[in-house]
């Protein structure tokens, strides 16, 4: 009889999408890229004037990846559209094989040091903590969920002075819009004592447990798909890194779940009348508006309940 031929699998490959822009709309463009995608990666490019950026993401090269090439170049011709002298922002393309792609990753990948007292690293990397420093470990991901997007920094950074300098540190903790639990983990890190991560997407609460579990804290954090109604007590810290329009239609669920003296984080607001929106909406509902960090054209406001 003749030998029967084998049937071999196809080899994998990724398409390697590296978009060069001003740091005007490089960040927008990272997100738009983040969702066509699943990750992202930014770097910055040196001496050049208007300062640029790289925004570089990996699709995997599948009939189906046309169609997605063709939304992201019909994005760009609208951004260029509604953003006068921003033209020659440009899109490059190349196939790379799998095995590049998981070793691109991992050397874009390195320990980061997201605030004064906290490292994120990834799990094959090692790195001996400083005095004061607490570790996060998590794989690459979404821009988001790494700590290297300007929204989750700035939400970081007041995570930190709330634990670090005030005599009364916020024992209990809400995390909304948890995605990859990189917010909880940090407050839990830096000693809340209680911390619960909701997500309306099961599959970011499956990466947020995930983490919780790499980090050795599941004992203090718990993460699920319940809802803001369905969650009956308050807390001492409220964080919701979102959107704009969420935290709109939030805004009375928010603050009802936060206690008297308690404070509340927002990020994921564009500088400019998305944080005067917010500022007005959540003054209105009787907070207190403490104060604004921004970064680039991204806002994160912090509030108290008198």
């Amino acid at each position: 009889m003749p030998a029967k031929k084998q049937a071999h699998t196809p080899l994998k490959s990724w398409i390697r999408i590296t978009i060069t822009a001003s740091e005007t709309i490089s960040d927008p463009i990272a997100d738009f890229i983040c969702e066509q995608t699943g990750g992202v990666e930014q770097i910055p490019i040196a001496a050049t004037n208007p300062a640029q950026e790289q925004i570089v993401g990996y699709l995997e090269n599948t009939p189906q990846a046309t169609e997605v090439l063709k939304t992201i170049t019909d994005y760009l011709a609208e951004l260029a559209f509604l953003n006068p002298g921003e033209e020659n922002t440009r899109l490059a393309t190349e196939i790379v094989p799998d095995e590049d792609w998981n070793k691109t990753w991992k050397e874009g990948f390195k320990p980061l040091p997201i605030t004064a007292h906290l490292v994120i690293k990834p799990t094959w990397e090692s790195y001996q903590p400083g005095p004061g420093e607490k570790i996060i470990e998590m794989d690459p991901g979404m821009a988001f969920g790494t700590g290297h997007h300007a929204s989750t920094k700035l939400a970081l950074e007041f995570i930190e002075a709330l634990f670090h300098g005030h005599e009364t540190a916020p024992k209990t903790v809400l995390d909304v819009g948890t995605g990859t639990g990189i917010l909880a983990m940090a407050a839990a890190l830096f000693g809340a004592q209680e911390v619960l991560a909701i997500d309306n997407d099961p599959e970011a609460v499956a990466v947020a447990e995930e983490n919780i579990l790499r980090n050795n804290l599941f004992p203090i954090i718990k993460a699920n798909d319940v809802t803001l109604q369905d969650i009956p007590q308050q807390f001492d810290l409220v964080i919701a890194n979102i959107i704009h329009d969420t935290l709109i239609e939030l805004a009375n669920a928010l603050a009802a779940h936060l206690a008297p003296n308690g404070r509340l984080i927002m990020a994921g607001i564009l500088t400019g009348p998305q944080t005067d929106n917010i500022r007005a909406a959540y003054t209105a509902l009787g907070l207190t508006h403490q104060e604004t960090k921004a970064e680039g054209e991204w806002s994160a406001l912090l509030f108290a309940r008198p």
